[in-house]
């Protein structure tokens, strides 16, 4: 009750206060309208009607005053007449008689026009009064610009960008051709070869950033492949070349010409033969490769094995090409297959040495398997068909159209990503070695940026490859993923170099938030409506206060809610941002998206050999293997219409097969006793320690029957040949948990006293 009482108050009190405002803002337009009327309307009386008629109209009005006030209706009143003569008559016939009834007519009709144009006047003049005071009223309510980023209409971005390229363009063509080229034309300067601005989204780069590249930001379905397909098309009308990251297929199945274009994909059956050896032959370039191949995601420091397996990549690159056998075979052969004594026989002389020292095998081992797992998809490349080098591709600037496709179905990610970055991170490395120029000469376009690994010559192109007319166009779904790849520092630094920003419909705060500061913020000026009211009426009052503040041009909220296919572009050089709609088009299905390759050395029984992801221990006395349901793995028959095809295919499968030591002694779990295993998979019984320290000529008693009872039962049986193959096959296992720990040890621990002085 006393909530509605107050409520009551206050409301009254603001009705009150509202009510006299209005009436106050209306007393002038209608004191002014008051003032015209009268004057119109004397200024009618006086020119429509003449003296006589006037002075009957008087006498007309006083007889009615008379009669109003009740007064003698039978008065005696002389009139006058229009020829001069009088008429004496009662004042209640004044009313009825003809010329007055005249001369009230003609009255009325004046009044009637000058009404008429009192209003004629009045309205449209009162019209433009409200609707000055209303604007003025809105006005002193608005937030004001002063500065900082600024939010325009398509239409109004459009124009202010072709006022800029026109002026460009008459810059630059003048200082070259001077006056002459207006008399070119549009077309006729197009045709020549001289520069048109592309587009994205509909709009036109603003002259020459295109190369101040570009990041497309939104969640799957709302509309970048959209964008990047009109970006294509356009490009392949112009003559431009590109480097493309299909992760879907989508632009192979709609662009892919086999007359000009390539496909690297190494499960594709389109995809060329290609190696290492054909884009590197400077240590400086296997270093670059070396760091696609073996990436470091998430930024920080290097860690020791990722500097290990590229210095072993990297050096046994070189040696290969010292004999002469720089070749993906030959790779495989030395490095990811050959005994650790062979690849430190290869590495001898060079800094990778001692990183595959025999005193220190288990290392080797731990270095040698990051390495063996991030290459694996070097394995899987071509052996036959046309060799082709991307760093000879990029370099032929006379190929116009040409398009290579770097692409991976999502399924095949996993061992694919590692050979897809170096191929992109090498054809941004091969373009900046190039001479310097104004002129576009490659796009490179990744439709979404996470899905590959950490690109190193990424930041390096973002920062320097408009220097070398390159543009470059990224995809990404989420901050978040960028920052899990890159780490933070360098997710920002990336999203800061690419200047121009397409953002359509984000799914989660952060990315929406960092979508907004992309955009901008600005400072304003708003100003706040106050009301004061008491009992007395000189107390109400309106008062407005200024205040400045600073806002984002748009909130996260907006991003998130965007619909599919809308968005907002922003340019550098001070461009405003604008919203856009992205129309989706029906493009002819040219070629397929993907097309499964037969691999290489397919066995007698028809099918093609492919490389097992995990190593299968040997788990028989006499060296075979068995597959994890315990049958036996047969070696592939001869061939004899391809017996260079069995031979590597056996050495594929001797990668992936682990060899039986013949004596392991360095296998040592904490806190207990260092052991030596022999090849049968038992303990020496020589080996000192706590289990075993009796002499050699000492015979441990027989336990007795009651002791076996006591025995747990857990307890393997060294004796059966199951146990001793399990304890064959542990040793993977073993010399991956101690990889997955980052610590390999070649001796144990030891106090200062136990050593020699």
């Amino acid at each position: 009750m006393k909530r509605n009482i107050v409520n009551f108050t206050r409301g009254s009190q603001l009705l009150g206060h509202f009510g006299f405002m209005f009436a106050s803002g209306l007393k002038a337009p209608l004191i002014i309208a008051a003032v015209l009327l009268v004057g119109i309307s004397y200024w009618m009386v006086t020119s429509g009607l003449t003296d006589h008629q006037r002075y009957l109209a008087g006498m007309n009005l006083y007889a009615l005053f008379y009669g109003f006030m009740e007064f003698d209706p039978t008065k005696p009143v002389n009139l006058d007449l229009a020829g001069g003569a009088s008429m004496e008559m009662a004042i209640s016939a004044v009313q009825n008689f003809p010329p007055v009834e005249r001369a009230m007519e003609a009255l009325w009709t004046a009044l009637r026009t000058a009404l008429a144009i009192s209003a004629l006047l009045f309205l449209p003049a009162f019209i433009i009064f409200y609707w000055v005071a209303e604007y003025f009223g809105g006005r002193s309510k608005e937030s004001k610009h002063e500065r900082g980023a600024q939010l325009a209409t398509l239409p109004e971005l459009k124009a202010e960008i072709t006022r800029h390229n026109a002026s460009e363009q008459a810059r630059e063509m003048k200082a070259e051709l001077g006056w002459r080229w207006r008399l070119a034309g549009q077309e006729r300067l197009a045709a020549a070869g001289y520069y048109q601005p592309s587009k994205l989204a509909g709009v036109r780069y603003p002259w020459r950033l295109e190369q101040s590249h570009a990041m497309l930001i939104g969640t799957t379905g709302t509309g970048k492949t959209v964008a990047l397909l009109e970006m294509i098309d356009e490009a392949r009308r112009k003559g431009q070349r590109a480097v493309i990251f299909d992760l879907t297929g989508a632009f192979i199945e709609h662009f892919y010409d086999a007359s000009r274009d390539v496909i690297l994909n190494p499960l594709d059956a389109r995809c060329p033969q290609w190696s290492v050896f054909n884009d590197c032959s400077t240590i400086a370039e296997f270093h670059s490769a070396a760091e696609a191949i073996v990436p470091q995601d998430g930024g920080g420091e290097d860690q020791f094995w990722v500097i290990g397996a590229r210095s072993l990549f990297v050096q046994s690159c070189m040696q290969l090409m010292k004999a002469g056998t720089p070749t993906n075979e030959a790779l495989a052969e030395k490095l990811i297959t050959a005994d650790l004594t062979d690849v430190h026989k290869l590495l001898k002389g060079t800094v990778a040495e001692q990183l595959t020292a025999p005193k220190a095998a288990r290392m080797a081992t731990s270095i040698r398997a990051v390495f063996n797992a991030n290459a694996e998809a070097l394995m899987l490349l071509p052996k036959h068909g046309p060799q082709f080098s991307i760093r000879d591709w990029i370099k032929d600037e006379s190929a116009r159209g040409g398009i290579i496709f770097i692409s991976a179905r999502y399924v095949d990610m996993s061992i694919c990503s590692k050979l897809l970055t170096l191929w992109m991170d090498t054809a941004m490395n091969t373009l900046m070695s190039m001479s310097r120029t104004s002129d576009l000469r490659v796009w490179f376009m990744i439709d979404e940026l996470g899905a590959l690994h950490r690109l190193p010559a990424l930041e390096k192109g973002l920062q320097t490859a408009r220097n070398f007319g390159g543009a470059i166009v990224t995809g990404i779904h989420a901050f978040a993923k960028l920052k899990e790849v890159y780490g933070e520092n360098m997710a920002m630094t990336l999203s800061s170099l690419a200047r121009t920003k397409l953002i359509l419909a984000t799914a989660d705060r952060e990315t929406a938030t960092w979508c907004s500061d992309f955009i901008g913020h600005r400072q304003i000026r708003d100003m706040e409506e106050g009301y004061s009211y008491g009992y007395n009426n000189a107390r109400d009052a309106v008062s407005l206060t200024p205040r400045r503040q600073i806002e984002p041009l748009l909130l996260p909220d907006q991003f998130m809610n965007l619909p599919r296919l809308n968005g907002y572009i922003k340019f550098p050089d001070g461009f405003p941002a604008a919203p856009v709609k992205l129309i989706p088009q029906s493009w002819p299905s040219l070629a397929e998206g993907y097309i499964a390759r037969a691999f290489d050395e397919p066995d007698e029984t028809g099918q093609s050999y492919v490389p097992r992801q995990e190593p299968l221990p040997s788990s028989k006395p006499d060296g075979t293997d068995k597959n994890s349901h315990g049958g036996e793995v047969e070696p592939a028959a001869d061939s004899d219409d391809n017996e260079e095809g069995v031979k590597q295919s056996a050495a594929d499968q001797k990668e992936f097969a682990f060899r039986e030591p013949e004596e392991i002694t360095d296998v040592q779990l904490p806190d207990e006793p260092r052991d030596k295993i022999l090849k049968d998979g038992t303990v020496d019984p020589a080996t000192d320690g706590p289990g075993n320290s009796l002499g050699k000529d000492e015979q441990a008693p027989s336990p007795s029957p009651e002791d076996d009872k006591q025995q747990r039962s857990d307890l393997p049986d060294p004796s059966d040949p199951a146990n001793k193959a399990r304890s064959l096959s542990s040793l993977p296992r073993d010399a991956g948990r101690d990889l997955r720990e980052g610590a390999v040890r070649d001796e144990p621990d030891r106090d200062i006293g136990e050593y020699d002085m």
